[in-house]
């Protein structure tokens, strides 16, 4: 279950805390968000619908040994088209002000385009990954530019000023959180009073999610896990009744996710383009 939570946190790597046991085969939940379907036409007029949806995600990960993790950074670049629909691409979102336990994530039904060249933010290029879709999921950290415009060329036309990226951390409280050797990471208590977590910079007009994912002592078993989201304020209070029921010295991967989300006129696609960056650090802990 940690592989498929963990795969809806990120859309990335699958990751797992010290696992040796992966026959788990649980699913998160998963939304179809189906709406009306424009037909193209060259002579359609502007909409106010969803013609696609970008993303970069940049994960860090404290302690990459603790999670089976090969690296420190896993960062992604992934773009979809489509005729214009009704579907939001960022329903799935933990709603601000509120703190859940039902994780998923969104899947919108659409009429793709063809996917036949490669697609570039700015200079980051995208290659065909199905009908549709586009993306890189190899970049490096030199690759990403902090809080710059991106522009957006395809072969069905280009989306300027599409979106803007973010930036990471200075800092993360209780610094513990981020031990990078497996012989002393976990340190961190995640307590069944409730546990407040700090951040810098503070940045304006982003939200902020903390997810704390539980496990059994031993790793290799999910328990459940607790995304609250914020506006970005510099610290968040994870309510203690959230883990009080877990056992003591259970394991935690702590997910602190910076989010900016936009929804841009797309004129060349008679539509609007949503895009959703995404900065992530994942730290370790313990329920006690």
């Amino acid at each position: 279950m940690i592989l498929i939570l963990l795969s809806v946190l990120s859309c990335t790597t699958d990751v797992s805390i010290m696992k040796t046991d992966n026959s788990d085969t649980d699913s998160a939940q998963v939304i179809s968000d189906s709406g009306p379907i424009s037909e193209p036409s060259s002579e359609n007029p502007m909409t106010d619908l969803t013609i696609g949806f970008s993303s970069i995600r940049f994960r860090q990960i404290a302690c990459p040994a603790c999670v089976g993790e090969p690296g420190e950074f896993d960062i992604s670049a992934d773009l979809n088209l489509h005729y214009p629909t009704s579907g939001n691409y960022l329903e799935h979102l933990t709603p601000v002000g509120t703190c859940t336990t039902d994780i998923y994530e969104t899947h919108v039904s659409s009429q793709a385009l063809a996917a036949n060249d490669v697609a570039m933010f700015n200079t980051i290029v995208l290659t065909p990954s199905s009908n549709g879709s586009w993306s890189n999921a190899a970049l490096y950290e030199y690759q990403y530019a902090r809080n710059t415009v991106y522009d957006i060329t395809t072969e069905h036309g280009n989306i300027n000023n599409a979106f803007k990226t973010i930036e990471g951390f200075d800092s993360i409280n209780p610094h513990t959180l981020l031990w990078v050797d497996p012989s002393y990471a976990f340190e961190t208590v995640i307590s069944k009073s409730g546990t407040t977590f700090s951040w810098l910079p503070i940045l304006p007009n982003t939200q902020f999610e903390v997810v704390v994912a539980v496990y059994s002592p031993d790793g290799s078993q999910f328990l459940g896990a607790v995304s609250c989201m914020n506006d970005d304020v510099g610290s968040m209070i994870i309510p203690g009744s959230y883990v009080s029921s877990y056992p003591y010295w259970s394991l935690a991967a702590v997910h602190f996710i910076r989010h900016k989300t936009d929804n841009v006129e797309a004129t060349e696609f008679n539509g609007y383009l949503q895009s959703h960056m995404q900065w992530e650090v994942v730290g370790t802990g313990h329920v006690e």
